[in-house]
């Protein structure tokens, strides 16, 4: 009796810390930023994403840090947390309100996913929504756009060059093609109105005799000078930085 009640209570330890009110904390919010209900929309979704593609999200936020290196600050969290660059497949996205800092941190099979161009689309989109202060939807854009790279991975293709440019130039294409299509039309109602007009083929015709009388001709030309001066280049304000290394890479940077 005693052996069934024993195994009985480890099915039962073991279905809780399976359950998804004991599955681990995927955003620690310690700058206070989201509502419960935000945070557990937020973590739901992350929860199918670990599930789906055996990949981790995490979202740090923070008040300040003291004035570290916000790269230092995510790899001496993810260090205490035993979260090894080789070893863990994953993503942190590390905010401090205070600096106004962020850093993107990709582990693991993350490092790989994250080339330069999918880089640049996770920082613009996640650090557009940063700088309006809208940092539900920063976080909303950081899960949707990783679910965008996770899907293209689980097909072996990879987000590049090329698909980004195929999605900007889709849209200029079409921009083009609604503008040719508003012009033709309002040209051609222009032109419906102007039939009544005859083209002449002599200039004689709008000539009024005896007003055109030339006394003097003479040519005059100006001359002006033009200095340049080369101007500087500046760094970006943003201050950001990056590093890679021990399966891990970072970008960072103020929003």
């Amino acid at each position: 009796m005693k052996k069934k009640l024993f195994i009985f209570a480890c099915i039962i330890t073991v279905f809780l810390l399976s359950s998804p009110l004991f599955a681990a904390e995927r955003i620690i919010d310690n700058a206070g930023i989201l509502s419960a209900a935000e945070k557990a929309r937020l973590e739901e979704r992350m929860e199918v994403i670990a599930s789906t593609y055996s990949f981790n999200l995490l979202i740090l936020t923070e008040k300040s840090i003291g004035g570290k290196d916000p790269i230092d600050y995510s790899w001496d969290y993810l260090d205490s947390e035993g979260l090894d660059g080789y070893a863990w497949d994953g993503c942190l996205l590390l905010q401090s309100t205070g600096e106004r800092d962020y850093a993107f941190t990709a582990s693991g099979r993350g490092d790989k996913i994250l080339n330069d161009t999918a880089y640049n689309k996770l920082e613009r989109d996640v650090v557009a929504r940063l700088r309006l202060d809208d940092y539900y939807g920063a976080y909303d854009v950081f899960i949707r756009t990783w679910e965008e790279f996770l899907i293209l991975e689980s097909k072996g293709r990879s987000y590049n060059f090329l698909r980004e440019t195929n999605t900007h130039l889709g849209f200029l294409a079409g921009g083009w093609v609604l503008a040719f299509l508003i012009g033709f039309f309002v040209v051609h109602g222009m032109k419906a109105k102007m039939n009544t007009a005859l083209p002449k083929t002599e200039a004689d015709a709008y000539i009024i005799p005896g007003s055109l009388a030339l006394t003097n001709q003479q040519d005059r030309f100006l001359y002006s000078t033009v200095s340049k001066t080369k101007r500087q280049s500046s760094s970006s304000s943003s201050g950001g930085s990056s590093r890679s290394g021990g399966g891990r890479s970072s970008r960072s940077g103020k929003y």
